[in-house]
Order: structure tokens, then sequence, then C-alpha cells
């Protein structure tokens, strides 16, 4: 099986087990590990869709899951970078509740600021791709990888930052 094929299936499965996560499991470190690891699938992709052309590309995504969201071949870029975006916010959120929750010593304002700062500028980049991308294909990104809650939503995006 090539290496694109391989990693389209990965990401399918991937996918799969995302959505299969009960609600209370949305948004925890189960779920943020599944996103890491198609994280590493969309860069091995990536790495090997610059191989293919469009028309090769359609061919081997037909039937896939993944058929509708990548509409061109440079989608898989994007969705690498959104990705990396929604995970770097997120792991800098909820270090920096952490901090404010258990470990506020002295130097946690720094690193607090640190972190906070790092979160608002992986969201606006994600907004900035977001808002490139248009509803409907963000929405896509959104659904394959369970991210339903609230903050990665297309109107909240929209309306912050």
């Amino acid at each position: 099986m090539a290496s694109l094929q391989r990693a389209l299936v990965n990401l399918e499965m991937l996918s799969d087990d995302i959505n299969a996560l009960s609600s209370d499991e949305l948004n925890t470190v189960t779920h943020i590990h599944l996103l890491h690891s198609v994280l590493e699938e969309l860069k091995n992709a990536e790495a090997t869709v610059v191989f293919e052309t469009e028309a090769s590309f359609h061919k081997i995504l037909q039937g896939s899951l993944f058929e509708p969201i990548f509409e061109r071949k440079r989608m898989v870029g994007v969705y690498t970078k959104l990705v990396g975006y929604v995970i770097t916010a997120w792991e800098a959120s909820n270090k920096a509740n952490a901090i404010l929750i258990d470990n506020f010593d002295a130097s946690a304002d720094k690193r607090l600021e640190l972190l906070q700062v790092k979160a608002i500028r992986a969201k606006s980049q994600l907004k900035t791709v977001a808002t490139a991308m248009g509803q409907n294909d963000y929405e896509k990104f959104t659904q394959a990888l369970g991210l339903i809650a609230q903050e990665w939503q297309w109107d909240t995006l929209r309306a912050r930052f």
C-alpha cells in the first residue's frame, strides 16, 4: 500500500476513534493524544502528497472519508497547520489554567503570561486560516476531529481576537 494511502487509512481510523469518544471524553487527554496522532499522519500525508498530481490525488481519495474534505491536495497542508494550532492553543491554555489553580508561585506570573500569549497567538493563527478556508470547510474540519467545544466553533472563533 502506498504511503499516502496508508496515511489516509490511518487518518480515517483516527477520525473514527475521535468521533467514537463519548461527550465526556472529548476535550480530554485522550482526545488531545488522538489529535497528536492525527497531526503525525497529516505530516506523513503532506510529505507524500507533493509527488501526486491533483488527478492522482483525487483517484487515491475516491471512496475515502476525506474525499469531500481534501478537495485539493494543498488542503492536507492546511489541515496540518490547523491541527497544530488547535493542539498548541489547547495545551497552552491547559497549562495556564493549571498554573492558576495549582502552581501559582513567585515565577508563575511570567510563565502564565507566556502561555497565555502562546494560546492567543495559536488561536489567532487558527482564525486566520479558518477565515481563508470559509465556514463550510472549517466546519468539516471541526466535525472530522471532534472539535465540538464552543471555543472551536465558527461563530466563537470569528467573534474572538
